[in-house]
């Protein structure tokens, strides 16, 4: 799916775009990154992270996702990043301006990537997500996002209700960026494993038949995927 499509704001941001916070209500920047080197990659990140929090005090700033079971997004990069508010983030990208030491490290990562699809996000519903781990998102075409948010919560009485409390939902709407999707849904759970059986629930048991039916009133599913976290 055209997941988390990673904003590059600038230059300085190419590579940049990090952690999903907690915060009430921030937006999320999304680049995707094609490369032959993944681990490389991610090395040249952890670097630019400690850069990073050695300006503006922010602890791992950058956080990188890879697609698994993502279509033509599989094996493919995504850096994600997340700010209180988007004032916030172009105040970011001034503070990391004239930043010699980053430029150096920038300008050797793109000989080892091609930048993809940008997207900036603004957070609707925020329930985090667990670091280090698994996320499936959704890419949707809404038209009623109040009666939405209703049935996202609707949704998690549901898997509460089958054994799935430890489920996070979180709903970004589009901001900049847009192609046919207004809106992503991100699920986390803590691991692969119970990923797994949430998808062995919704296929073998049809746990969310009914809800569908209900959702699809004001929502067109238009993708999907998986993704796991590589940050180091």
């Amino acid at each position: 799916m055209k997941m988390l499509r990673l904003l590059v704001v600038s230059a300085v941001m190419m590579t940049a775009v990090g952690a999903l916070r907690a915060d009430p209500l921030p937006v999320m920047v999304v680049q995707e990154v094609d490369t032959k080197n993944p681990d490389a990659y991610v090395a040249q990140i952890a670097k630019l992270n400690a850069l990073a929090k050695a300006r503006i005090g922010t602890e791992h700033f950058r956080h990188v996702w890879q697609g698994d079971f993502a279509g033509e997004e599989a094996h493919k990069l995504f850096v994600v990043t997340s700010f209180a508010s988007a004032a916030e983030l172009y105040q970011t990208q001034e503070k990391l301006k004239n930043y010699p030491e980053m430029d150096v490290i920038l300008g050797q990562m793109s000989d080892m990537r091609t930048l993809g699809a940008s997207t900036l996000y603004k957070c609707v519903r925020n329930e985090g997500v667990y670091e280090g781990s698994v996320v499936f998102n959704t890419g949707i075409s809404c038209t009623d996002e109040p009666a939405y948010q209703k049935a996202l919560d609707s949704l998690k009485e549901t898997f509460a209700a089958n054994g799935f409390k430890d489920l996070k939902v979180n709903l970004y709407r589009i901001i900049s960026g847009r192609t046919n999707t207004t809106h992503l849904v991100v699920m986390s759970l803590p691991n692969a494993v119970r990923l797994g059986e949430l998808f062995d629930a919704l296929h073998d048991k049809g746990l969310l038949n009914e809800w569908n039916v209900m959702a699809a009133k004001i929502r067109t599913s238009i993708d999907n995927g998986t993704y796991h976290e590589i940050t180091k």
